[in-house]
């Protein structure tokens, strides 16, 4: 069955993790760490506690790390006779979050050392402005006013990124579900099908697989021109999905997730008959993944990364919608948005600017990427990539399946 073999994470991961964690703790000079999680799009709980229970993790220089959250039913979950799983943090406490991490943090006696702090000011994508909630964090300052905070979600996500031995068996799987995902999408794909037909296809692809998705999941858009990039606008907007036609294009973007590690595919399909222009997007976003591959080795750096990947559109006199390439597990490191847009549509929307990269890095081996060049000329837009690793030595390819435009007559 889907799912049974799946690969799983040993007590020796979780050390490991643990290990590298406090090792960095020291060098930081931190008393202990606060890691929130809470309803962010990249749950780094997740990453120290080996579960998602949307709260947070205090996690101190020396002894048991403290789980909180506010979902009460999931941790007598734990006693449920059928339930063999061995879970990583025992000390675990429903309630509010931050009236929580302040008896945490004074029972562990830390008040007027330094504390780590993060999801404060993350930078991923839905939350590039953090994700920790005002009022519980100004419950933790209230309370200690002498202590001091710092913020080191960056230096987190970069120690995160660098997947062992363990996490990259997990993310094979995830890429496979994702592959498995754009076969779904390759067969729903033809004249009449809905992009609510694209949708199911997909997810149940995934979800058979016994992977989950991260936020926002999976995006579908169809149409010859077209710009607008997210979920489902059916959704929320109260409105049918789009019917597909002949002489069309089909852009997805998929987000497989297990354990904590995710994978992204750019599925690209055109539904006869095929637009020369299209062919020659495919082309020039081809040659950007192949200019990111060349890139793409342990002591670059991520901006090298991302302008090595710009060559070929700006050589073809194209611009990007979103990033040609990005992070993920955890998504930081975000590349240029809105590539070259003020060019062309300066009158129509004056606003449009281009928002470069915020975020730099050493690529070291084990991080991985969503390669997603796109590459646009006017309103028509061709996406293709998968996930990509770094390698010991260069890249390590996941996927191959949507690395290329597939066309239905």
């Amino acid at each position: 069955m889907p799912g049974v073999n799946n690969p799983t994470l040993s007590l020796a991961e979780r050390d490991l993790r643990w290990s590298r964690l406090r090792s960095f703790m020291r060098d930081e000079g931190l008393g202990a760490l606060v890691v929130g999680g809470l309803r962010s799009r990249e749950s780094f709980e997740t990453w120290v506690s080996g579960e998602s229970l949307q709260g947070a993790v205090v996690f101190p220089a020396e002894g048991e790390p403290i789980y909180l959250t506010w979902i009460a039913f999931r941790i007598v979950g734990r006693d449920d006779p059928q339930n063999d799983r061995e879970y990583w943090i025992r000390d675990i406490r429903s309630g509010l979050v931050g009236p929580g991490i302040v008896s945490a943090l004074n029972e562990l006696g830390v008040a007027g050392e330094t504390v780590g702090i993060v999801g404060l000011r993350s930078r991923g994508p839905l939350e590039l402005e953090g994700s920790i909630p005002f009022t519980v964090w100004q419950t933790v300052l209230e309370a200690f006013p002498s202590t001091r905070f710092e913020e080191v979600s960056i230096k987190f996500s970069y120690l995160m990124a660098q997947k062992s031995e363990e996490e990259m068996a997990l993310a094979r799987a995830s890429a496979a579900a994702g592959e498995a995902a754009c076969e779904a999408l390759l067969s729903a794909a033809r004249p009449g099908a809905s992009e609510a037909d694209l949708y199911a296809a997909a997810t149940g692809a995934v979800y058979r697989a016994g992977m989950t998705l991260t936020p926002p999941s999976l995006i579908v858009k169809s149409g010859r021109d077209f710009l607008s990039w997210g979920p489902p606008e059916w959704g929320v907007g109260a409105v049918p999905p789009r019917v597909i036609g002949r002489g069309e294009l089909i852009s997805t973007e998929i987000m497989p997730s297990y354990g904590g590690v995710e994978t992204q595919q750019q599925m690209m399909i055109a539904i006869g008959p095929v637009d020369a222009l299209w062919r020659e997007l495919e082309g020039v976003a081809r040659r950007s993944y192949d200019a990111g591959l060349e890139a793409l080795k342990p002591g670059a750096t991520f901006f090298e990364l991302c302008d090595a990947m710009a060559v070929p559109l700006k050589e073809a006199g194209c611009w990007h919608l979103s990033p040609l390439v990005h992070g993920v597990s955890p998504a930081y490191l975000l590349g240029t948005l809105h590539g070259g847009a003020e060019q062309f549509f300066a009158e129509e929307y004056p606003w449009f600017r281009t928002l470069p990269a915020q975020t730099d890095a050493v690529l070291a081996e084990g991080m991985l990427f969503a390669f997603e060049p796109n590459a646009c000329r006017g309103r028509t837009r061709v996406n293709v990539g998968g996930t990509v690793a770094v390698g010991k030595s260069g890249p390590v390819e996941l996927n191959s399946l949507p690395l290329r435009m597939h066309v239905v007559e």
